[in-house]
Order: structure tokens, then sequence, then C-alpha cells
């Protein structure tokens, strides 16, 4: 069986050599200090997994990314990082849909591990090929398309906001159910009603912080895509959502409506890709949820789902 190939790039030649070290003889190796020499390898050969440093002089580790999956959507990126910079956390997420955000310095198991996981999904999305894209969702003047499907997915807006849960519903029309929850009671009693495809949220609702709740669907439901409204704030918050929640988009309250409506339509687009080709569902697996103040909400969410899956079997 054929090794894996792992590129790594690092503007620091130390730092370099030190990740290199810690594959050798497991990957075939690409290491480079140079972003087009990178850009170019992913262009002319199959490259499995791309780790990046951020802060680089000739390009950001975020841009790289972003033009990586550009040229190979299965190539699975990695973000690293010795900096908590929020530019950085939220351009990973929005342009480059990173897999993981390392921090430096990196605990060397825990990023051995990473990319060990990262090579198993690459390797099963080349295996199953590329997915056929969905169907377009707005017309050229923005307006939503019905999904040519039975039922069409639910939108679930989780806000205390209700300008957001009205500008969803006028962005979509009659073209997607919208539904809307203030509390976690009412967002997991709306999973119950059906079909929820896109989750559009607030990280805190009702007063209690709803990160564990989409953590957890995403780790059940991995083609359940969500978008994380937020006057930003804490950085490691959103390092927690990327790595164990793999948040599709991070966006800035107010909402500036062009934008929210062209995430809205991508999210919908991804839901549908994702629902339609399992294999891609793999690119989206994420850590354990570990911080002890979500473990609670986990645990409910997990109850709640086992209840629904047990309904579903003896029905």
């Amino acid at each position: 069986m054929s090794k894996s190939t792992l590129l790594l790039i690092d503007d620091e030649e130390r730092i370099l050599r030190s990740l290199a070290m810690l594959f050798r003889g497991q990957y075939e190796l690409i290491a480079t200090t140079d972003p087009a020499t990178a850009l170019r390898a992913v262009a002319e050969q199959r490259v499995d997994v791309v780790v990046s440093d951020q802060r680089m002089p000739l390009m950001r580790g975020a841009d790289l990314l972003k033009q990586v999956r550009a040229r190979s959507p299965h190539t699975m990126r990695i973000l690293l990082t010795g900096y908590s910079e929020l530019d950085a956390v939220v351009a990973s997420v929005n342009e480059g849909e990173i897999f993981r955000f390392v921090n430096k310095p990196w605990d060397a198991e825990d990023l051995r591990q990473t990319v060990r996981q990262a090579a198993e999904i690459a390797g099963s999305l080349h295996a199953a090929g590329a997915a056929a894209p969905p169907q377009p969702l707005q017309t050229e003047t923005g307006q939503f398309v019905a999904p040519a499907i039975a039922s069409a997915e639910t939108i679930l807006v989780l806000d205390d906001d209700a300008e957001i849960y009205k500008t969803v519903q006028d962005i979509v029309g009659s073209s997607q159910p919208v539904a809307w929850a203030r509390t976690l009671d009412e967002a997991l009693a709306a999973f119950e009603r059906g079909t929820v495809g896109v989750v559009v949220s607030e990280l805190a609702v009702g007063g209690q912080s709803v990160t564990g709740l989409l953590k957890m669907l995403k780790a059940e439901y991995p083609e359940i895509v969500t978008i994380v409204l937020t006057p930003f704030a804490d950085v490691s918050v959103f390092i927690g959502l990327i790595n164990q929640g793999q948040v599709y988009r991070l966006l800035p309250k107010p909402l500036r409506r062009g934008a929210f409506s062209m995430s809205l339509a991508s999210a919908l687009r991804h839901h549908r890709l994702l629902r339609a080709a399992p294999a891609l569902r793999a690119a989206h697996a994420v850590e354990k949820v570990r911080a002890p103040e979500e473990a609670g909400v986990a645990a409910r969410v997990m109850g709640f789902l086992s209840r629904m899956r047990r309904a579903g079997a003896g029905a």
C-alpha cells in the first residue's frame, strides 16, 4: 500500500525540520518554506494533507489553504500557529474550510494523530471520487430556488434576536421552512419535528451557551451545516468550534445581508452535497468535546438523540 503524501510548509527552517522529523518514514514528505512551491505541488500531484504555518512573510497560511482547497478539494488542511489571531481563525474557517486548527507549541502525539486521521479521510475522499455539485440555490437576482425534493430541509435559527429569524425568512422566501429557537429545549424540539439541514446560531441563547449543542450535533450528524453569528470575542471558543464542531462559517454581527445570503446559499448547497455523498462526511469528523462546562449540554443532547433513535426504531 502506497504512503499518503504530506506537505509541510513553514517559513522557519528549524520548525520545518522539527515537523519533518515527526513524520519521516510514515508519509511521502514534501517540506518547503515557499508557498508557490507548495501550491505547485498540490496542482501537479495528489497531496493528501497540508500542514501550514499561519504567519509567513510571503503568504498567510489561511490564504494558502484557501488556494489549496480550490486546487484540490480532497486535500485535508491543517493550520498551525503560535498566535491566537482572530483574523486567522475566521479566515481559516470561512475561506480555507480547514480540518483542524493546531496551536504552537504542538503536542507531538496529538499532531501525529491529527495528521493520521486527516490522511485516512483524504484517502477515502479520493477513493470516492468527485461528487456531483448540487443545483444552484439562487437565481442571478439572489432569489432562492426551492429544492427538487419532496420535503425541503429546515433552516433552524437559534438566536434571541427575532430580526435574525425574520431576515432568514425574508432571504429564503417560500423555498425552505425556517424554524426559530430561543432556548436549548426549543432547538431540540425543532430537531424532533423534522430534518434540519442548516443551523444559524448565536453562541448563547436564553443566557445559556449553545457551543456544546453545535459540537454534538456535528459529531452525530455531519451533514448538518452550521453558521455562527456573533460579535467576535474569545478566539479559543472559535478554535473549539472549528476542531470540535466543524463550523462552516463565522459571520459578524450586525449582519451584512448580501454576505449572509451568499453564506446561507453556500451552506444549503454544502448540506445537500454531504447528504447526497456520504463519503464526504468523513471530512467533517470532529474532536471530542473537552470543555467541562460543555459536558453537561453534550450529555443532554446525547440523551435526546438516543431517545430519537429509539423512537425511530420502534416506529
